[in-house]
């Protein structure tokens, strides 16, 4: 630090403290409006969203009503959505059935959540729920009573049903067209 303070004394700057403000301090870009809206529902700070994607996809579906089988926004289920979620914040495609993303996704921790890994829990018998993990135990998934919403991982119905947590691993071709567009996904 002293190396730098004496570089900017040398080069003619009076206000150095001014100059340390500008070093030591990040400058972030104004939260958006998705990213205040969604900040409060899941209660973090607007600017830790970083992904306008998944918010931009995940706000389009938001309230959607559920459908068992449904794939539209007249009705969708939650392996459907989580198909759409994933489609267009990743750019990944998803099997179409929970079983089936399941057996796709790299087995985690729940430790190990982060944005974009799916959650999933038996709520008729095997595998037959999944949502998309978003932070701060929250997640986002096509419930059959409230349609496209944010739960919590910690409810009493979620948490004594959580089956397990995965991480879906980007093919070859998905991550050769995703990097060639310039977009991020999950993992590659």
């Amino acid at each position: 630090m002293q190396r730098i303070e004496q570089n900017i004394a040398s080069s003619g700057v009076r206000d150095v403290k001014a100059v340390h403000a500008a070093i030591l301090v990040p400058r972030t870009a104004p939260a958006s409006e998705l990213q205040k809206k969604y900040a409060l529902i899941l209660n973090v700070l607007p600017n830790t969203i970083g992904n306008n994607d998944l918010l931009e996809t995940m706000d389009d579906w938001y309230g959607t009503r559920y459908q068992y089988g449904g794939t539209t926004k007249y009705g969708i289920d939650c392996s459907a959505f989580t198909r759409e979620m994933y489609r267009g914040a990743f750019g990944i495609e998803l099997p179409r059935t929970a079983r089936e993303q399941y057996g796709r996704a790299r087995k985690i921790s729940s430790t190990e959540l982060k944005e974009g890994d799916l959650v999933f829990f038996n709520t008729t018998g095997g595998v037959s729920h999944v949502g998309m993990y978003l932070g701060n135990n929250k997640f986002v998934h096509a419930s059959t009573s409230k349609g496209v919403t944010i739960s919590d991982l910690y409810e009493t119905y979620y948490l004594s049903r959580f089956i397990g947590a995965g991480r879906i691993e980007a093919t070859s071709e998905e991550y050769l067209v995703r990097n060639s567009s310039g977009s991020s996904g999950v993992s590659n």
